[in-house]
């Protein structure tokens, strides 16, 4: 049965006044903890996102957990089903959209959690615009590019130290689809940063099965003085470039209630 111009309508007031009732209560549990907020994080498919993970020297690991002062101790883990897990340093470059906006890149290690589970742990983020993150609540814009120019992918980063990581990722569409090991997506179930906040993320297929290509080590060519690049080999362990979009849904600071002083 169709809807009268009448019914159309009366359903559509209903529908208005129904959910802004629900958000209304939403945001009275917000305000009093009773819930957590959901914001849309989107990685934007062009240009493709892409992961340079480095291996760490096992024999610096403890050093450098007490160098950098970790909440948790560092965790080896496979990024690419097959693999032995190693201990890995990752930088994802990469442009978002939703809760912040514009080219980012973010260094991380991975830890072990509470429930001794590997995850992300941010320990430097960048980006070409002012954007939030869990650590100094605002980042300031630096000098982050990544763009593809005829197959090839430039990307630019600096860091904090005011070292530049700069990589050029050719003929990356001839490369060979990879199957990404189970535990690197779940390790993004809960991303860490150095304070012990954490983000909660739930995803979409697109990150849990990705379109997802290894890049030949003979057509990265990449140029690191960052603070970052000392700690690990020079020469990746293998940069994977992303072919499709990944869709976040985020909760911002999950854990800061439950942190001691």
């Amino acid at each position: 049965m169709k809807f009268s111009t009448g019914q159309r309508r009366g359903r559509v007031a209903l529908k208005r006044f129904m959910y802004s009732q629900l958000y209304l209560r939403d945001v009275f549990l917000l305000m009093f903890g009773k819930s957590k907020p959901l914001v849309p994080f989107k990685v934007e498919e062009t240009p493709p996102s892409v992961y340079f993970n480095f291996e760490l020297d096992p024999a610096r690991v403890a050093g450098l957990q007490a160098e950098l002062d970790l909440p948790f101790p560092l965790a080896p883990i496979r990024c690419v089903e097959g693999e032995d897990p190693f201990y890995c340093l990752t930088l994802n470059i990469y442009r978002v959209s939703g809760l912040v906006n514009g080219i980012r890149a973010e260094w991380s290690l991975y830890i072990e959690d509470p429930g001794g589970t590997p995850r992300y742990l941010v320990v430097e983020a960048q980006s070409d615009a002012s954007s939030l993150d869990s650590v100094n609540l605002f980042t300031k814009p630096v000098e982050v590019t990544h763009r593809e120019t005829n197959g090839s992918l430039e990307s630019v980063a600096a860091d904090e130290s005011g070292g530049r990581f700069r990589a050029t990722c050719s003929s990356r569409s001839s490369g060979p689809l990879v199957q990404i090991a189970p535990e690197w997506v779940e390790a993004n179930d809960y991303i860490y940063w150095l304070s012990g906040v954490c983000d909660r993320t739930f995803y979409d297929s697109g990150m849990a099965r990705p379109s997802a290509r290894l890049v030949d080590s003979a057509n990265v060519k990449i140029e690191d003085t960052t603070r970052w690049g000392a700690m690990a080999h020079s020469e990746p362990k293998h940069v994977i470039v992303y072919e499709n979009a990944l869709e976040f849904a985020m909760s911002p600071w999950w854990n800061v209630e439950d942190l001691k002083d």
